[in-house]
């Protein structure tokens, strides 16, 4: 008779336990862990990309970080400072962080690729006039008065600078080529540059960006400068993804009647596999806080669950828990 057929087969002599029993044991132990790892990753606080210090996207979601967990009672959503755009894409790509806030014009071209991307959208986050703010003194009437001059343009990765570049490129200015623009290593350097008299105006985009309240606080204050009317239409004719917005009156110091100019909406992406039941607490989250980020930001304002399923281009680019707020 062989050993496997004794009585005592698969017993241990240590543990008096058989070996499908331990197996069974360690199969129960081994769900428990990652029952509890599961529950760990569910309950961890939601990821959120922003931007560098003293940028709008940093502020946009300091703002839903200070609402959101008072609101929650506790640390249920984490803004991380990053480059902006450019690096939000990559850490979304490798899965780094649950969402990002993505320039509007940016993440229009990534859609308008057309293949099935990895990315959809959670949440709309505010428009983005795209304009140029200038010392209230400052010689500078039109963006061709800029020509060889320094103008801060910001953090060469975000999307701001993207922006910047498709408007004057929509006009046949290359900021590269044909002006000496300044890039900054975080937003927050961008005014000072512009304040210290070394540059001749500030790119920006937005109500409410930090960036353009701290000029126009500064003596003296601050003018605005759109694209002029009949530059538009030509802009909008290049980059499509573009659109015709007016900045009110009031809007900052200095706008004392519309600005007329182009920009886009600037977006709240995430993976297309991203957990559904994350997605449903973020988008659920924003939906009910709806009121609170108004008041705590303006341009939060626009921050809705209708502006976010009117933003998308076709119901496909929504993440899929959306499409049963519809």
């Amino acid at each position: 008779m062989d050993d496997a057929d004794t009585p005592d087969a698969g017993r241990n002599p240590q543990s008096g336990g058989t070996l499908s029993s331990r197996r069974a044991f360690l199969a129960l132990s081994l769900c428990a862990v990652l029952s509890v790892d599961v529950a760990r990753a569910a309950d961890r606080p939601f990821l959120l990309g922003t931007s560098t210090p003293g940028g709008g996207f940093a502020l946009y979601g300091e703002t839903l970080e200070r609402v959101l967990n008072r609101r929650a009672g506790r640390t249920s959503i984490q803004a991380k400072q990053t480059r902006g755009t450019t690096e939000n894409l990559d850490l979304l790509d490798k899965g780094d962080i649950d969402a990002a806030l993505i320039q509007g014009t940016a993440a229009s071209e990534l859609f308008a690729q057309g293949a099935p991307g990895a990315l959809r959208i959670l949440f709309a986050m505010y428009p983005s006039p795209g304009m140029l703010a200038v010392p209230t003194a400052s010689k500078v009437r039109r963006y061709e008065d800029l020509l060889g001059r320094r103008v801060v343009f910001g953090v060469r990765t975000s999307g701001l600078v993207t922006l910047g570049r498709q408007v004057f490129s929509g006009i046949g200015i290359d900021i590269d080529r044909d002006l000496q623009a300044i890039y900054v290593d975080e937003a927050i350097e961008s005014p000072r540059i512009v304040l210290a008299g070394e540059a001749e105006g500030l790119w920006g985009a937005g109500e409410g960006w930090p960036g353009f309240t701290q000029v126009t606080r500064a003596p003296g204050g601050a003018r605005f400068i759109g694209p002029a009317p009949e530059q538009i239409p030509r802009i909008v004719e290049r980059y499509p993804l573009l659109k015709p917005i007016d900045v009110q009156a009031g809007a900052y110091p200095g706008i004392d009647r519309p600005l007329h100019t182009v920009g886009s909406v600037n977006l709240i992406l995430a993976r297309a596999d991203l957990d559904d039941a994350r997605a449903t607490r973020f988008v659920d989250a924003m939906h009910d806080a709806e009121p609170e980020l108004a008041a705590a930001l303006s341009q939060a304002s626009f921050s809705t669950l209708a502006n976010t399923l009117a933003s998308a281009g076709s119901p496909d680019q929504l993440h899929r828990v959306l499409l049963t707020k519809r």
